[in-house]
């Protein structure tokens, strides 16, 4: 009886782990500046988010540089978004759009993120501006003239901001709740069970499972994610660099639950099982 409830506890437990995860990894990445930081600036060396860059600063300078002018303008933005300067703009620009991203997902809205229309916009302004100053140092002809450059990419479709946005505020005011569920009731079950070694294999499957079944909706959430952006080249390594440390807890936690199967195991065999009571025998009553 002890260990059918222990058991129940167990899996109730690995069932919340899966959220769980999610909700603390996934929220502490996205509001915390330093953490959000750390994973987006390495996008600045992304050939897909250069690329993209690159073309939405091209073509917002379509009207306002030249025709002659037009091959070094393009050569210039080439150098600059495989340069240094471009990371540094790219830091400064991710800097200032945090905030403004935790308002969005908040429903709060504002600032150089935003929904436009039908997706959600990034304003370059910052990455524009210090790309003027690269025109100028590679001599394009009238650089100090070009006027302010209205450079924006879309991102993420409208559709699935109404999607982002709930889902965001459940996992907010989850994210401390569901850990400590989580972890209570494998302890509880763990402590209450009489065959402790057969309810950490159970334990560690459990684990397994739910965080698979982490890493299959981080998929899926990533395939429909980058099919209704209008800029998946930019949008895919995004969803990747917010994710990637969730990614990595869910399998340490998976390779947790391989240990749990395996130290389970070992106990399990060498815990004695208790012998069998004898039956008893009616005798009946001679005279």
């Amino acid at each position: 009886m002890r260990t059918g409830l222990a058991t129940v506890l167990v899996l109730l437990g690995c069932l919340l782990a899966a959220p769980a995860v999610v909700a603390y990894v996934l929220v502490d990445e996205v509001t915390d500046r330093e953490a959000y930081l750390e994973a987006v600036t390495p996008l600045a060396d992304d050939p897909g988010v250069q690329g993209a860059v690159a073309d939405q600063i091209s073509a917002a300078l379509d009207e306002k540089v030249p025709g002659q002018a037009r091959q070094l303008v393009d050569t210039s933005i080439d150098k600059f978004v495989a340069s240094d300067q471009f990371r540094d703009a790219w830091v400064r620009l991710n800097t200032e759009v945090h905030p403004q991203l935790v308002a969005l997902l908040r429903d709060e809205g504002g600032g150089s993120v935003a929904v436009e229309g039908d997706a959600i916009v990034l304003d370059l302004g910052v990455v524009a501006d210090d790309m003027k100053q690269r025109f100028v140092a590679d001599g394009v002809p009238l650089a100090n003239r070009i006027p302010a450059v209205d450079a924006k990419m879309q991102l993420v479709s409208g559709p699935a901001v109404s999607q982002l946005v709930p889902a965001f505020d459940l996992l907010e005011k989850l994210s401390v709740i569901l850990p400590i569920a989580a972890i209570a009731l494998i302890v509880l079950g763990l402590v209450a069970s009489a065959r402790r070694g057969m309810t950490l294999v159970v334990t560690g499957f459990g684990l397994v499972v739910a965080m698979l079944l982490v890493v299959l909706a981080g998929f899926l959430a990533r395939s429909q994610i980058t099919a209704k952006s209008p800029a998946p080249e930019i949008a895919g390594p995004f969803y990747d660099a917010i994710t990637q440390r969730m990614s990595i807890v869910v399998w340490v936690i998976c390779g947790l639950g391989g240990v749990f199967v395996i130290v389970g195991g070992i106990i399990a065999r060498r815990t004695p099982r208790a012998a069998p009571e004898p039956p008893r025998r009616n005798y009946a009553y001679r005279r």
